[in-house]
């Protein structure tokens, strides 16, 4: 499946399109422009996908909460779901039974906006794999594609026409915009009642992961509860898929600088995610 082909026919279908944009953006493009810039391109709902990762972490908390009887394994990155599949399945059943923040912000924008296309674009380019799998999103694009439709359809860097001079649509939530980071999702996680410091283990890298999960032992890795895994070294912001517009060094400093410039600016835009959107909806995952 050509992702890149099935967003384009969408966008030329002039039909109602949702953008779900992983919160690495800010690592390689201007906020609030990148979002400018997408509604030129022809989407006409764009969303974070802050708001399905904390829906993620509310799944991860409600699991972590009860008798912990092995060392579970956070699974939001597609690249590491599949190396248990495939190398280690008998680490299956350690695998957080939760969907990814796409996943969950998928399933929210079904319920929101019934009617639109989905077309999720982050860094990660096996999102595609998992895209495929939860069935509810048309495409899944990495920046790089991204800057290939915007060469292609000639939008500029900064887009001056008022009608598409409008930030994100509904969703906001600023603490899980750390996300990317390597660790992000334990940071955000609000585990002080439930984990100790010492329970948690952040890695990142696929050397160092798959010397984890040689060491597991009758569903333990060590004496860790959860480990924060993610198989890109610099976490998701060394995703292959990033644009590449800086270099990895700034590319963590423009995240916590975009998640507090949020804290600040934009606590009263009412886009805090409201209860009314996730009712009904199961976020749990079968691997």
């Amino acid at each position: 499946m050509d992702h890149l082909k099935v967003c384009e026919k969408i966008l030329k279908s002039k039909k109602d399109t949702v953008c779900m944009l992983a919160p690495s953006f800010v690592a390689d493009y201007e906020y609030p422009d990148l979002i400018y810039r997408l509604r030129a391109l022809g989407f006409d709902k764009v969303v974070e996908l802050t708001f399905g990762a904390k829906m993620t972490n509310l799944t991860y908390y409600a699991i972590l909460k009860e008798d912990i009887d092995r060392t579970w394994i956070a699974s939001p990155c597609p690249t590491l779901v599949n190396l248990v599949r495939n190398k280690y399945p008998h680490l299956i059943k350690n695998l957080m039974p939760a969907h990814s923040p796409m996943g969950c912000m998928s399933f929210v924008c079904q319920k929101v906006y019934p009617k639109h296309k989905q077309v999720f674009i982050g860094p990660c380019l096996t999102k595609k794999i998992e895209a495929q799998e939860l069935g509810t999103i048309e495409s899944a694009l990495t920046y790089k594609e991204l800057e290939q439709l915007f060469t292609k359809y000639k939008i500029p860097e900064k887009v001056t026409d008022r009608k598409y001079l409008k930030t994100f649509d509904k969703f906001y939530n600023d603490y899980t915009k750390i996300y990317p980071v390597s660790g992000g999702l334990s940071s955000t996680l609000h585990h002080n009642e439930i984990l100790k410091k010492k329970d948690i283990l952040v890695e990142e890298g696929l050397g160092n992961i798959t010397k984890i999960f040689d060491d597991f032992k009758d569903g333990w890795y060590k004496k860790y509860k959860f480990l924060d895994l993610l198989t890109c070294d610099g976490g998701c912001l060394g995703g292959i898929g990033m644009a590449g517009h800086f270099p990895v060094s700034q590319r963590k400093k423009r995240i916590y600088k975009y998640r507090d410039y949020a804290r600040r600016y934009e606590k009263d835009l009412g886009r805090a995610g409201k209860k009314m959107h996730v009712k009904g909806i199961d976020f749990t995952r079968d691997f």
